[in-house]
């Protein structure tokens, strides 16, 4: 195999993670540009080993199968749960797809390579504007009630539910002489925060509201 093919399919590969990876920089998430450049080159440099492999005996498929492996654990560490939901999935999976197109690229699929990555540019982008646009309850309000020490706790939280038309407390908290609720509720119809932040303020005993979705 010629050492510039060689050299070609590894910048190819850095070129379509780098693309991939730019996205996840710019959305300041943990896995991003050099993550997946490094990931991308690495796969196909994996691959290429594999299939020179087979002058020896061996499959083109031994370590080219543990590579899908091998990132699954990596992308698994940009995992976290954080409050009552989980976030880096989505950069996971982004790491696990320029895997496979490092592999495409070693593997000489410049076509399934090139378009994949063009996909997943495609799904980050869009697809989110789509979520944050069209379907802007997917994810569940977290509520922090702060009453005033005279108000009572399950009265706020039966007007609160109302407010929010569906809601579940989870945890009721006392903080020196203030009294918190901290709820997870997903309101049935499309409001913005401000509007529920406000509807929350006007009950009785209420003095503070803090939300996050």
């Amino acid at each position: 195999m010629a050492s510039a093919d060689l050299i070609l399919r590894l910048l190819l590969a850095a070129g379509l993670g780098a693309a991939i990876g730019l996205e996840r920089e710019i959305r300041q998430k943990p896995a991003g540009l050099r993550t997946n450049i490094l990931i991308g080159v690495g796969s196909a440099l994996f691959s290429l080993a594999s299939v020179a492999m087979t002058r020896y005996g061996g499959t083109p498929d031994r370590i080219a199968a543990n590579i899908v492996t091998g990132v699954g654990f990596l992308g698994g560490g940009a995992i976290l749960r954080e409050g009552t939901g989980v976030r880096g999935l989505t950069t996971a999976a982004s790491l696990w797809v320029t895997a496979a197109v490092g592999i495409a690229v070693g593997l000489k699929q410049w076509l399934p390579a090139t378009a994949a990555t063009a996909l997943a540019i495609g799904i980050l982008i869009l697809v989110r504007r789509l979520e944050h646009h069209t379907l802007p309850n997917r994810r569940p309000l977290e509520i922090v009630l702060t009453l005033s020490c005279d108000a009572g706790l399950h009265d706020v939280e039966e007007r609160a539910k109302k407010v929010l038309h569906k809601g579940r407390v989870i945890r009721i908290n006392y903080t020196g002489k203030d009294q918190q609720i901290e709820m997870i509720a997903r309101p049935r119809h499309h409001h913005s925060l401000a509007e529920i932040s406000e509807w929350l303020r006007e009950l009785d005993g209420v003095q503070g509201v803090d939300m996050t979705r």
